[in-house]
């Protein structure tokens, strides 16, 4: 089977991605497709665009997981500063509670 190249996935992605971006998931790709054939016998799995779209899909999850954390670390950080700025000011947990009448 022809090997997947990174700028077949570059292509898909409409982007550069890094080196060790591509190996990961290539690597994460070619385990779940070996999975998914013993799995489910199809020989379409085994196709070589389907091995690009399993490394592609790989690497949007990788670079949302990556957004995720960054967006959670910015909002902790946030949190912090205002804890700084007013002081005794504690984490609120979001939670609204309504008196019974």
């Amino acid at each position: 089977m022809k090997e997947v190249e990174k700028r077949e996935v570059e292509d898909l992605l409409g982007t550069e991605i890094t080196d060790a971006q591509f190996e990961e998931a290539h690597e994460y790709a070619k385990r779940k497709q070996a999975y998914i054939f013993s799995v489910e016998k199809r020989p379409v799995v085994l196709q070589h665009w389907y091995l690009v779209e399993l490394t592609k899909e790989y690497v949007q999850n990788l670079a949302f997981s990556r957004f995720t954390v960054d967006l959670c670390e910015r909002l902790n950080n946030m949190e912090k500063e205002r804890q700084n700025i007013v002081p005794g000011t504690l984490p609120s947990n979001h939670i609204v509670t309504q008196a019974n009448a």
